[in-house]
């Protein structure tokens, strides 16, 4: 469910009819086309807070870690039970374009199944790009399960000033293994449109600053007693026309950058294979209080605090966030230089 109102004061009006663009759903992602998107590091923090009228974003510098191409599959390709709830002529509420296939959360705990697919069912017709419902693929069956609330994402058409507020729930049930909760909110603004640079070239586009607030309500039948995990963070985007997704996402949390990815449109990637390999990404991130840390190759480490202190140091391939760890960011770093921020919920 969503709020959407255009507040531009008149000076911006008059700008924007002649400096901007505007996103419609056409510009959405589309099924079949592969989106060169790659993860990176980042190396200008400030790149979130610029915004308004014909900026400029320069994220040219951005570090290339390792390719993450996404193809939208085409509805009609889904699964005879997913197509009977979101490619049916009958409910056009949850009529899906594409689908995509995603990671179930984290939930710090071995579910005793084997989980084959888990997708998310995009809608990009209406007006809001928004994520439908869900596909859950476990041992030989497929569970698709609607959002109670339907998760709207930005809205459509979408143009320099316009805000929206959001709401999405759904709840999984797997018998006798899982009970799956989530309810969030969305505050979208456009805040900004102008040119964003990347490495492959210059781009116009429309901003978006995105606070996300979700809490996951989890029950594990082998575990016996529900917890609850509460989310919190603001994400960036640049959209531009015809690109599917965003050339240019940044997530915060705590107040600070956390994962970029963007699309690398130049005739390669520039993923060279010395940086896929030296790439360093300690999973999980986000990771909760007495989970283990885990990275692929043992280095001798340290992990700093917020405010720069050294708080652990060892040499391995994984570590034990305490019991009683503080929740923030802390920043990991190996003997060889490599470091990720590590966000502790």
């Amino acid at each position: 469910m969503r709020n959407v109102t255009l507040l531009l004061p008149s000076l911006c009006l008059f700008i924007s009819a002649f400096g901007q663009i505007t996103i419609t759903g056409d510009d959405m992602p589309q099924p079949d086309v592969t989106y060169p998107l790659v993860n990176a590091a980042i190396t200008d923090i400030s790149l979130g807070e610029l915004n308004g009228a014909d900026a400029t974003w320069d994220a040219s510098d951005l570090i290339p870690l390792m390719e993450a191409p996404l193809t939208p599959v085409d509805i009609d390709d889904a699964s005879i039970s997913a197509a009977l709830v979101f490619n049916s002529p009958f409910n056009s509420t949850y009529q899906c374009d594409f689908f995509l296939p995603t990671e179930f959360p984290d939930l710090g705990v071995d579910l005793g199944i084997p989980l084959d697919g888990f997708n998310n069912f995009y809608q990009t017709n209406g007006d809001a790009y928004a994520i439908a419902g869900i596909g859950l693929s476990a041992m030989g069956f497929d569970l698709p399960v609607t959002y109670d609330d339907i998760d709207e994402m930005i809205p459509l058409p979408l143009e320099y000033g316009e805000t929206m507020s959001s709401t999405a729930a759904f709840e999984l049930d797997v018998t006798g293994v899982l009970t799956y909760g989530l309810t969030q909110s969305r505050d979208v603004e456009v805040d900004g449109w102008g040119t964003l640079v990347l490495p492959s070239g210059s781009y116009e586009v429309l901003r978006t600053r995105t606070e996300l607030v979700a809490t996951d309500d989890v029950f594990i039948e082998q575990l016996g007693e529900p917890f609850t995990i509460d989310r919190e963070q603001v994400t960036y985007q640049w959209w531009g026309a015809g690109m599917g997704f965003p050339l240019l996402e940044i997530t915060e949390i705590f107040g600070l950058p956390l994962t970029a990815t963007f699309q690398d449109l130049g005739e390669s990637t520039n993923v060279s294979e010395a940086n896929k390999a030296e790439a360093f990404t300690p999973f999980p991130n986000p990771i909760r209080q007495g989970q283990l840390l885990q990275w692929t190759k043992q280095s001798a480490w340290t992990l700093f605090d917020g405010t720069g202190r050294a708080v652990l140091s060892g040499r391995s391939k994984a570590l034990k966030i305490s019991d009683d760890a503080s929740p923030g960011v802390y920043t990991l770093r190996t003997a060889e230089g490599q470091s990720a921020r590590i966000v502790v919920q």
